[in-house]
């Protein structure tokens, strides 16, 4: 049953993102800082070891190795497949309760990552992008994100800054910047626009909260500033009855959450692979 005020609902559709406040209460917080941490430190799978990945600026020897190894990630990339506790991220009933306000009660989880923003690392950034270039399945207004951090977010430690009402756009042709991390896409012609960037707003979250966006809203990622983390939950939810409408990526990974599946439309993924290994699925 969907938990979000109709005014909640009505300020997602209008303005592509509404804030749920404290979908996780500072015992669940202090849980999964605490896995992610041993996973950080070395308790991970062989097989899975790939999937702690380091920011570029680290990986690439353009910065030193800190001497806490937790300092060196990017992001703990679906962490789901080796580990239950932080498996428990794709079914946070808060999470699921305000999701199924907005997109319905059949819903499927992917992607679910933590990511981090290495302390005193300005320039470990992402520009704006759209979520949707990445996502070959439609209709993509049945497909959002879902950020939660864990530390408390600002300007000053990378937080997300999101152009109101871009949800309206259509997806934008996306590129690889140079020194970005791998994977991470950019907006064409957007982060080099001082009109985007004068219409963002930045985000001050506490941990707990939650963001949910449409995929087509423009947001960006600054670098974190402050000698202290910046660590975040996050995964996106499409509902089942989405269709693909291209091949996806492996590591979509879908889980049925919620409700159940439709004929010719997304499947869950019975055995995802443990390796990270990003390939075209048909």
């Amino acid at each position: 049953m969907g938990s979000l005020t109709p005014e909640q609902i009505d300020h997602y559709w209008e303005e592509g993102y509404v804030i749920a406040p404290s979908v996780l209460d500072r015992d669940e917080i202090a849980r999964y800082l605490e896995r992610a941490r041993e996973i950080a430190l070395g308790d991970i799978p062989e097989a899975a070891a790939n999937r702690l990945v380091r920011d570029i600026l680290f990986a690439k020897g353009k910065l030193p190795l800190p001497g806490d190894p937790e300092h060196a990630l990017w992001k703990i990339m679906n962490p789901d497949r080796f580990d239950a506790t932080l498996a428990e991220c794709l079914r946070l009933p808060r999470v699921l309760d305000a999701v199924e306000s907005l997109i319905g009660e059949d819903l499927m989880a992917f992607l679910l990552m933590f990511i981090y923003k290495p302390p005193g690392v300005a320039q470990a950034i992402h520009p704006f992008h759209q979520d949707a270039a990445y996502f070959m399945f439609q209709p993509q207004d049945k497909c959002l994100g879902v950020w939660i951090p864990l530390d408390p977010v600002s300007e000053a430690n990378g937080t997300l800054a999101i152009v109101p009402r871009s949800h309206r756009l259509d997806v934008l042709k996306h590129e690889v910047k140079e020194g970005i991390n791998f994977g991470a896409l950019a907006a064409e012609g957007i982060e080099d626009n001082a009109e985007y960037h004068a219409k963002a707003i930045t985000l001050s979250m506490q941990p707990g909260d939650c963001l949910l966006f449409n995929t087509r809203l423009l947001h960006r990622s600054g670098g974190n500033r402050t000698l202290g983390h910046r660590r975040v939950i996050t995964l996106h939810m499409a509902s089942s009855t989405c269709e693909m409408t291209g091949p996806a990526l492996s590591e979509y990974g879908f889980a049925l959450v919620r409700g159940r599946t439709y004929p010719g439309c997304l499947e869950p993924v019975e055995e995802p692979e443990l390796k990270l290994i990003t390939r075209i699925v048909e």
